[in-house]
């Protein structure tokens, strides 16, 4: 990853923030953006110069295009995107009100097709250039979290019509599927409760720690995985078995 640069949406959360540190570390150079200003703040604090952030709302308009532009100019080009960005809505059917369906469709799904689609002309052509959209196992669907099922699903579609598409230019987009992960979101969601049960009986008997994702998604823009794409890793600890 060394020199590499990379733009990380959804950067401040736990997933997104031990993506930031991994690349980092294995040097690459990143633009991290995220709608929590605060949350912007601590990771410059956390990592100094090494990083620039852009605290933006990604769902206004031409957002996606201008965080792409300051990723292009302040790194001096763009060698990977990284659509961690996503929040959450659980309700009934019958409660799924229509503002809240059209809320996490346009985080989860309309903001990642648009700065792929602003970022393809940047990445075409550069050597090992890649997408990486953050789905979850939420993509083989469960009760009373329609619109966010139905976002990752999208989601994870769209990964594969990438793919196909954008080969041709010699750029890979490949789906990272997380499952119970511990981070704050599990507290904020309520599903600290449901997903310590469901991971105790999981083959690895355990919630998954948001550097183990980290590093799946950090492989997948490395050399490493120069011939994956179109694909979907599932990082559960065993709860979805091909």
């Amino acid at each position: 990853m060394n020199g590499r640069r990379i733009l990380v949406t959804g950067a401040a959360g736990g997933i997104g923030t031990s993506l930031v540190a991994d690349l980092l570390g294995q040097g690459a150079r990143v633009l991290a953006t995220d709608v929590d200003e605060s949350g912007c703040r601590r990771l410059e604090r956390r990592f100094g110069d090494r990083l620039h952030t852009m605290p933006l709302d990604l769902t206004e308009s031409g957002a996606p295009q201008r965080v792409v532009d300051r990723a292009t100019d302040r790194l001096g080009g763009l060698d990977g995107l990284v659509n961690n960005a996503g929040v959450e809505h659980r309700a009934a059917l019958a409660e799924h009100g229509t503002a809240d369906w059209t809320r996490v469709l346009e985080i989860n799904l309309s903001a990642p097709f648009r700065l792929a689609r602003a970022a393809a002309p940047v990445l075409a052509g550069r050597p090992g250039a890649a997408v990486v959209n953050v789905c979850s196992i939420a993509v083989t669907g469960f009760a009373g979290q329609a619109a966010y099922d139905a976002s990752k699903g999208g989601l994870l579609s769209l990964t594969r019509s990438l793919a196909v598409e954008l080969g041709p230019l010699g750029v890979r987009a490949n789906a990272v599927c997380p499952g119970f992960i511990d981070t704050p979101m599990l507290d904020v969601s309520g599903l600290r409760g449901l997903a310590e049960k469901v991971a105790a009986k999981l083959p690895l008997g355990r919630c998954g720690h948001p550097e183990e994702v980290a590093a799946v998604i950090t492989w997948l823009l490395g050399a490493g995985a120069g011939y994956v794409t179109g694909q979907a890793l599932f990082v559960d600890g065993g709860m979805v078995r091909a």
